[in-house]
């Protein structure tokens, strides 16, 4: 936890290193000299990373691994249990990783993943 917190010190003491969006991140990581690193979701990591010009890496292991998804309704929205019995069928089907594999794997623009979580 040391780690986390000297990080938001330094967040905190220099306001220029955030960025109003994900893909302002994004952007900013590939045009700066190396000397910028950019903190985002997993799954958005990965995707952006086998996007062209293919100029970022994921470092190390994920700091959220275990984690789920969900989707927000209103309390007492009858699309609760709509939603809840779709995301079922599809996992149960195994759609979420075919979707997976199609849209950040197969369709991705810069070769082969990297699976281990290391610089490369």
């Amino acid at each position: 936890m040391e780690v986390f917190q000297k990080m938001w010190q330094y967040m905190e003491s220099n306001p220029d290193v955030f960025v109003a969006s994900v893909e302002k991140g994004v952007e900013r990581v590939r045009s700066s000299n190396k000397d910028y690193a950019f903190l985002l979701e997993s799954t958005m990591n990965e995707y952006y990373n086998q996007r062209k010009p293919c100029t970022t890496n994921k470092v190390g292991p994920n700091l959220d691994s275990g984690k789920g998804y969900g989707v927000a309704t209103p309390p007492g929205s009858d699309l609760r249990d709509r939603i809840n019995l779709a995301v079922l069928e599809l996992k149960e089907q195994d759609k979420v990783t075919q979707l997976y594999r199609k849209w950040w794997e197969e369709k991705g623009e810069c070769g082969e993943m990297e699976k281990s979580g290391e610089v490369s």
